[in-house]
């Protein structure tokens, strides 16, 4: 799946501006859209859930601060009681006792309101993120949203997907040359080829995960033209 975010500005625009906005996705063939979908919306459900791990809720807080409230009572008590029992054993035992019993606040903690805030989270939690994914969802079927198959990413996911012998992306039919009827000019090329420079050059420079990213020497050959093209070193 390749997919790439793209900014069409007119020329000494600001990137943050009062322009109206049309959201573009550029896609290498027409079953990718369903990939980023489910990605998208997948990666959101993992990110927010591992974001709400460090946070509590008022309840939650509430919850944490009788437990520590009874921790202290209850050790003070033990203290109380073994101090007591120095001087009369069968009181020190009578209050050493009470004070390792199951308390009122810690009753109502483990039953009552730890049980609610944890309910409460959840609830939260599963409504932000079906509140998220909405807007994914709603992002993608936008009357603004334009989804265009990019010719140099259709390039790119076919020499990623055939050997040398098969399709030499510098020496064979090249779709990069194709166009995007979508657009009146060519400026999504030189934004594409910057984005996908961005993405493999550390890679590219690595050859350690060459394998891994399926590159192999054409592959290579392709993107050093393409970085010398865009003069990223």
């Amino acid at each position: 799946m390749h997919c790439i975010p793209c900014a069409f500005l007119p020329k000494g625009v600001p990137e943050v501006n009062n322009l109206p906005k049309r959201r573009i996705f550029h896609f290498a063939h027409e079953h990718a859209e369903a990939g980023l979908r489910q990605y998208m919306l997948h990666s959101t459900d993992e990110i927010m859930r591992e974001q709400a791990k460090e946070k509590t809720n008022t309840l939650q807080e509430l919850a944490n601060s009788i437990d520590e409230l009874d921790r202290k009572l209850t050790y003070g008590m033990l203290l109380v009681g073994g101090l007591a029992a120095i001087v009369n054993p069968i009181v020190g035992a009578g209050i050493a006792a009470k004070a390792v019993l199951p308390s009122i606040t810690g009753l109502l903690n483990k039953y009552g309101l730890r049980a609610s805030a944890d309910k409460l989270s959840r609830y939260q939690l599963e409504k932000e993120i079906n509140a998220a994914q909405k807007t994914i969802i709603d992002e993608f079927e936008a009357a603004n949203t334009v989804q265009a198959i990019n010719p140099i990413l259709q390039e790119l996911d076919l020499t990623l997907r055939t050997t040398e012998v098969e399709h030499d992306p510098l020496s064979s039919f090249n779709l990069a040359d194709a166009h995007l009827p979508e657009f009146k000019d060519d400026k999504w090329r030189e934004l594409t080829e910057v984005a996908i420079c961005h993405v493999y050059k550390e890679i590219y420079d690595d050859p350690s995960l060459h394998k891994q990213a399926n590159l192999e020497a054409k592959d290579l050959r392709w993107l050093k033209l393409m970085f010398a093209a865009n003069k990223v070193s």
